[in-house]
């Protein structure tokens, strides 16, 4: 389930992990994990290895400083399941303690990358409820707030759906105990209305997938019928330990700023909803700057590396590392568009990287945040980059577009940049193009 976006290891054999954990095979320390897992099901977890779970950890922190190590409480995790969690047929024939149900709730807390939290108000947020007690009886919930401003300021957006009235909330938002406030969320539905609905209308909203959502409600009738209704979305147990959904990696600028550059989306909309696409697009007074990759942007570049699923042509996932190298070969070429408007800055948000060879070049990576699309700034990026290559005596250029589970809006990219396309399957489209 989790190949599909991830590199996997998994321990070989059954019930070794413990061994494993102890002293990492070579094969292991090879693959140099960046999250590692224990998964404990009582079913098959004894005494003696739950009591041994902090050695196994510490061990497994020891050998991989740079991984994170995550032991979900998965009877919390998998409690709104109930009987459902297990499947006794699969216990007795291959001594696998969850249902299909509950794999796929698992493997939430690891694909695709989580970007939201969606936060309940009344008995969540806050204990009470403000509609009935009033802003003075409520008592913020510190903890729980605590943790989102801290998820906010490392890049994670925060939305509200509260089955609220708006004048009940707002003066609840201004309170001085709050730790939260209006201003941190980029999005807000406060009304009756099913909780699945908000969070749907909030993802067009925000133009991100319901799976990279994370929803935190005290009532576990909300929970059901988001699991329901969207079974895409990461629904939390209450009280959440939203560590295991959001892993904590290198912030940059773009994380920082990323509720601003929401908010500015927003205006965006309301200004697109009243012109053509032409004119809207002129009157953004869009101005972009491309260069080749500098050290201070190598996280940047690894970070939509990773992340980046619908505009990227064959999702090659590189790390920090990698980039680092890629920029000290000379065989390589990593060119960088920082995007702005008239609305703000929206930073760092699409690379290509190309590779040479002779009078030879292949681009293997174009990579673009899903905020900068349907800005037509791909066309000045194909540009600078033809130039430049044409400049180190690049005469013909091949590239690749790949099919992934998310990528089909680039699936003629190069077409609409003036390609040749060479070969086409269901699954690959390559393409060449002389200078």
């Amino acid at each position: 389930m989790l190949g599909g976006e991830h590199a996997v290891w998994t321990a070989p054999g059954f019930g070794a992990w413990m061994e494993i954990a102890l002293a990492p095979p070579a094969d292991l320390i090879s693959f140099s994990p960046d999250i590692i897992a224990i998964l404990l099901d009582e079913r098959f977890s004894k005494d003696d290895a739950r009591s041994r779970i902090d050695d196994a950890v510490a061990s497994l922190a020891a050998a991989f400083p740079k991984a994170k190590v995550v032991v979900p409480d998965l009877n919390a995790l998998l409690s709104d399941l109930g009987g459902t969690a297990h499947d006794e047929r699969m216990w007795k024939l291959a001594k696998m303690p969850w249902s299909m149900d509950a794999l796929l709730e698992i493997k939430k807390l690891f694909t695709p990358v989580k970007k939201v939290l969606a936060l309940d108000f009344d008995n969540t947020l806050w204990k009470g409820v403000v509609g009935e007690d009033g802003v003075d009886a409520i008592v913020p919930n510190v903890p729980l707030q605590r943790e989102a401003l801290s998820l906010k300021e490392s890049g994670v957006i925060l939305v509200a759906l509260s089955k609220n009235n708006q004048e009940d909330v707002a003066p609840a938002l201004r309170d001085a105990r709050m730790l939260l406030h209006e201003d941190d969320f980029a999005a807000m539905r406060v009304n009756w209305d099913a909780k699945s609905l908000n969070l749907s209308d909030v993802a067009r909203e925000l133009n991100l997938g319901v799976d990279s959502f994370v929803f935190v409600d005290d009532n576990p009738g909300n929970r059901a019928e988001m699991r329901a209704s969207l079974p895409e979305v990461a629904v939390a147990p209450f009280p959440p330990d939203l560590s295991l959904y959001f892993h904590s990696a290198a912030l940059t600028d773009e994380d920082r700023m990323r509720t601003a550059h929401y908010k500015a989306e927003s205006l965006r909309r309301e200004e697109a909803s009243r012109l053509s696409l032409d004119d809207y697009l002129r009157s953004l007074d869009i101005k972009n700057e491309i260069h080749l990759v500098r050290e201070e942007e190598f996280a940047r570049v690894a970070q939509l590396a990773q992340k980046t699923n619908q505009f990227n042509v064959c999702t090659n996932r590189w790390t920090e590392d990698d980039v680092r190298s890629f920029a000290s070969d000379s065989r390589h070429l990593i060119f960088t568009l920082h995007s702005s408007d008239r609305f703000g800055d929206l930073g760092l948000v699409a690379f290509v990287h190309a590779t040479i060879e002779g009078d030879a070049a292949e681009i293997v990576d174009w990579v673009m945040s899903c905020r900068a699309m349907n800005r037509r700034i791909e066309f000045a990026m194909e540009g600078e980059v033809e130039r430049a290559l044409a400049l180190r005596g690049v005469k013909k250029i091949a590239a690749t577009w790949k099919r992934t589970a998310k990528n089909n809006p680039v699936e003629n990219l190069f077409d609409s940049c003036g390609f040749e396309l060479v070969e086409s399957t269901p699954e690959l489209r390559r393409y060449k193009r002389f200078m």
